[in-house]
């Protein structure tokens, strides 16, 4: 057997994280990167060269969705609350694979979290805003 050939596991997880790019915007594309993601935490715990692997298509792909909300947020000044509520979710997705993303995506993430509350508390009270932000502060790593 060619020992360069992937696992069952690590070439479902490409065709997931694939379907998830393509489906970028929507739920399904949310539940094929959920699983996609899931099957990534799994061969990162697992270890070995599948698991650097796995690693690094979950850092390459974190990098890349969070600048397609980044810019998507930047582009357009008003993005309905169920799209927010959708890129949060993409946002968070990531979650299942944090301890594997480099500091870079995690700024990344934080910045476009923010972005995020900043535009989903619009005409919300100030106070429910602040709670949220402080919440983020939260997540900021070196706490």
């Amino acid at each position: 057997s060619n020992p360069m050939a992937e696992s069952r596991e690590l070439a479902a997880a490409r065709v997931c994280l694939a379907d998830a790019e393509a489906g970028f915007a929507s739920a399904d594309g949310l539940t094929r990167l959920d699983d996609g993601l899931g099957r990534l935490a799994g061969l990162i715990d697992a270890g070995g060269a599948e698991g650097r692997v796995a690693r690094n298509l979950a850092a390459s792909y974190a990098g890349r969705f969070y600048a397609r909300v980044q810019s998507k947020l930047e582009r357009d000044a008003q993005v309905p609350e169920p799209e927010l509520e959708h890129y949060f979710k993409v946002v968070l997705a990531f979650d299942q694979v944090a301890e594997a993303l480099p500091a870079s995506a995690t700024d990344l993430k934080i910045r476009v979290v923010e972005a995020l509350v900043e535009r989903y508390y619009e005409g919300h009270p100030p106070e429910r805003k602040r709670a949220a932000l402080e919440q983020l502060a939260a997540l900021r790593p070196g706490r």
